[in-house]
This record gives C-alpha cells, structure tokens and sequence, in this order.
C-alpha cells in the first residue's frame, strides 16, 4: 500500500475486546504517517455497543469554558450522560474520537468513583474526571455545534471500535480525513481488510439509530488471523439486515469473489486503504440517510 505524502498524517491503532454483551477494549496508538509504528498514544478502557445506544449525546458545543489552554471544562449539558459509570465511559469515547491529543474536557461529577487508566479511558479522582483527547476529528467540537460532517466522523469513530468477543485486538483505522492516513510499517503490519463503519448516532433520538457496517474484502473471503475476532462487519444468520453486532449491514463495502453478483455498499476504494460513498443498510430504512452515499467511512484492518 502507497506510503501518504504532501499530506499532514496520522495513523491509529485501537485494541479493542468485548465483555458480557458488546463491550469493547481499546487501545489508540498514535502513528506518525512517515515513519514506523510507535507507541506514543495507548490508552485502555471498555465500552460497549448498547451503552452508545442508550447515551446519545446532543451536537451542542463541548465546553462551557477554557480552563487553561488545553484544559477545558464540560458543558452543563454533558450532566446527564456524565452522572452514571456507563455514560462516562461513552463520553470518553467520543471526547478521545473528537478532540486531538494535548486537549482534554474536565468534569466534576458528583459521586463519581475513583478510576484511570488502563481500567478507563478517562480519569476521575476525588469527583474531579478528566477525558482525553487523542483523533481529533472534530476539534471545533469544543466551543461550536458539531455540524454533520463531524457527527459522522465521531459515530464512525465509535462504531468501528465495537467488538462482539471478550478478548483484545488490535486494529488499524483508516479513513479520508487527515487524521487516519497511515504510513507503510502500519500498512503492511495490519493488512486485512475487516470492512467499513459509518452512520450518524446524532440524529433524531427518536428514531432507530443510524448506525451501519459493510463487510471488508478479506472478512467476506473468510475467517483468517485477528478477523476470527471481529465480527461487526458480518451479518447475523438471524437478522441478515444487521450484523451481528446489531448495526445495520449494508453487504459488501466493495466487490469481492463472495459476492460477484451482489451490488457493492461502497462507491470507491482509495488506494491507502479506506473506502467512501458508501450506503446504509437495508434496516437503515427509508428517508437521506438511507439514500444518501456517507463519505465519512472509517476502514479497519487486522494483522494476519
């Protein structure tokens, strides 16, 4: 795969595990796109994929005010979401997906228990929480409405984080923002192709959530190296209009040997490695979000 050039680049490694349900593990690992992997950027925590459904946040701005200049404190609106363990732990998601690394949003949350790193991703001692940022997908978050662009970029963000097993993998994102190009030791370390994640989890909260996976070229050719572990691109027997972690599965992100016949979810496949224009899944049902290609795709891979 091409090593990026002209570009400002980063690349991330997420390990990722799920316990009892869904329940994912990560670990992010910032990766210059010039140079080989490295281990600046790890961090550790579970979530899992009903919690993202029960604690969808509002597009309002992030921070109600700087408290010093990477240091800012949490809108009054997070309160709800940031009173229980579970809306934390998805909070800690989104502000590591949306803000880079340096910035981070503080919190004091009354009863909230002691925790850090590894056990989660943010930190809490004595009801004062801090939540990292590391991507940086949507920076502008912090003081302005997050726009649909960006809403799409931390729902995929999260998406592709999911896992259906309890056990840790490691995996490779990849997408057409800056922030996910990636450099060839990574490239050629991770190199099987699970498939896309994308949606927008921000829309009406009234509605099923937007929320869909299509399933990569390697993971439709079979079970192989770490994909045996990952699973949430794969239709469930079940429900084939979901996959088995319950996202809406809209096939095949591109043409594959398994599905010659089929129509491809996803319009192009850049040559580093991410596809784009793809479309929501069957039970995505009707309305533009169901018709309307998504250019915000995060790919992952896997090592052999």
């Amino acid at each position: 795969m091409p090593q990026t050039n002209a570009r400002s680049s980063q690349s991330f490694i997420a390990g990722i595990s799920l316990a009892t349900a869904i329940t994912v593990l990560i670990v992010l690992v910032g990766v210059p796109a010039q140079a080989d992997e490295t281990s600046n950027r790890i961090a550790a925590n579970r979530i899992a994929a009903n919690r993202i459904a029960a604690n969808r946040i509002a597009a309002n701005k992030l921070a109600a005010r700087k408290l010093s200049e990477n240091r800012l404190e949490a809108d009054s609106e997070a309160a709800k979401m940031l009173s229980t363990a579970d809306g934390r732990e998805v909070y800690s998601y989104i502000i590591n997906c949306a803000l880079p690394e340096g910035k981070e949003i503080d919190a004091t949350i009354p009863g909230a228990s002691d925790t850090a790193p590894p056990e989660t991703l943010y930190t809490c001692a004595n009801e004062s929480c801090r939540f990292p940022g590391s991507l940086g997908l949507a920076e502008y978050w912090i003081d302005h409405r997050l726009d649909v662009k960006g809403q799409r970029w931390v729902t995929a963000c999260l998406l592709a984080r999911v896992n259906y097993f309890g056990v840790k993998v490691i995996i490779s994102l990849r997408g057409v923002a800056p922030q996910l190009l990636v450099g060839r030791h990574e490239a050629e370390r991770y190199s099987l192709e699970e498939g896309g994640f994308y949606g927008n989890i921000f829309s009406n909260p009234n509605k099923p959530l937007d929320w869909n996976a299509c399933r990569g070229k390697d993971a439709a050719a079979g079970e192989t190296g770490d994909l045996k572990l990952r699973v949430c691109t794969e239709p469930d027997p079940k429900d084939p209009t979901r996959t088995k972690c319950g996202f809406n599965y809209a096939g095949d992100c591109g043409s594959s040997a398994s599905s010659a016949t089929e129509s491809k979810a996803c319009n192009f496949f850049d040559s580093d490695g991410w596809y784009e224009g793809c479309l929501a899944g069957h039970a995505a049902g009707e309305g533009e979000s169901a018709a309307k290609p998504y250019s915000e795709v995060i790919t992952t891979y896997v090592k052999q």
